[in-house]
């Protein structure tokens, strides 16, 4: 078995004598570390965060094992939290486990021989709960490597569109981190740039392909792909956050686009940011039926529209970002 580190957090250096003797003895612990206070846990834990588990105490100088724990869980260190509470205090367990903590003990009389099986169970628990994040995360990541080539297997057909959704993400990026988004946002932003086409998978082939303008019946059978997207991206539950982005990537900010004639701030901000990195990658490649317009014409373009078809916010932010990638 591995050498297991614990970070007990106690003021009470009898209590934390008893504590750790009953965890090096009963429940495979090779190490305890104590220290005196949540200020001194978090210092502790700022230097070194190799611990398998974390025994707080409620009542502690200064900050409380409340305050504490939600501190422990706002740095976002991976190890478990047992909250060691007086009798009687059973509500202060309850409001620990509601913010974080895997399990409790109460300070009673045969608390310490209890205490060994409860840290060995916290313990087995987090290991569990990490190993299905990963399998979670490795399925998650396996059908966005499926999406991604089906994606690939449609512009493959089409040398002029191969590689625009990249395009799309890449130029949708580079708008959200000048424009200071935090850092889940930026990703919405940038995983629905990549898979805002996915609804192209059900329109005909020949209709994607054509080499000339679509009819008006043609375009209105490629503008359902938005929807179709949906469809397709709704039962990845794990994608629910890009949704309103694929769906109304191609609504315009005065009410004019399609598929619900979205106005204003009415359209997800996300959306925006995809329009603008779309129609820019969009003008900038070459069709079978055009030329690539060059690179300041489509700025000049896309500056022009700005207040109709583009959120000026994202326009301004897309000056500068596009031409650093350039």
């Amino acid at each position: 078995m591995r050498s297991l580190r614990v970070l007990l957090v106690e003021d009470n250096p009898d209590h934390a004598e008893l504590a750790g003797r009953a965890l090096l003895r009963e429940a495979h612990v090779n190490e305890v570390v104590r220290v005196e206070s949540g200020q001194d846990c978090l210092e502790r834990l700022a230097n070194d965060c190799k611990f398998d588990l974390i025994l707080l105490d409620y009542s502690l100088p200064g900050i409380d094992g409340l305050l504490t724990l939600g501190e422990i869980n706002k740095n976002g260190y991976d190890m478990p939290v047992i909250m060691v509470t007086g009798h009687g205090n059973e509500a202060v367990a309850a409001e620990a486990i509601k913010i974080g903590a895997y399990d409790y003990v109460v300070k009673s009389g045969n608390y310490l021989a209890a205490l060994p099986a409860v840290v060995m169970k916290t313990l087995e628990n987090h290991r569990i709960k990490k190993e299905h994040a990963q399998l979670r995360e490795n399925i998650e990541q396996n059908y966005l490597d499926t999406l991604e080539v089906l994606i690939s297997v449609i512009e493959a057909k089409d040398s002029y569109s191969r590689g625009h959704s990249e395009r799309v993400s890449k130029y949708a990026l580079a708008i959200a981190k000048e424009m200071k988004l935090s850092s889940g946002e930026t990703e919405r932003i940038r995983a629905a740039g990549l898979l805002h086409d996915i609804g192209k998978i059900a329109i005909d082939i020949a209709i994607l392909l054509k080499n000339g303008p679509l009819t008006d019946e043609e375009r209105k059978v490629v503008q359902t792909h938005c929807e179709c997207g949906v469809k397709i991206l709704k039962p990845a539950t794990f994608l629910g956050r890009i949704l309103p982005i694929v769906h109304q990537h191609h609504e315009r900010f005065d009410g004019k686009g399609y598929p619900q004639g979205l106005k204003g701030d009415e359209i997800d901000p996300g959306a925006r940011i995809v329009a603008v990195a779309d129609s820019f990658e969009a003008m900038t490649s070459a069709r079978s039926y055009r030329s690539a317009m060059p690179f300041e014409e489509a700025v000049d373009e896309i500056r022009r529209h700005a207040g109709t078809q583009f959120d000026p916010e994202v326009v301004e932010a897309f000056l500068p970002a596009v031409k650093k990638i350039e």
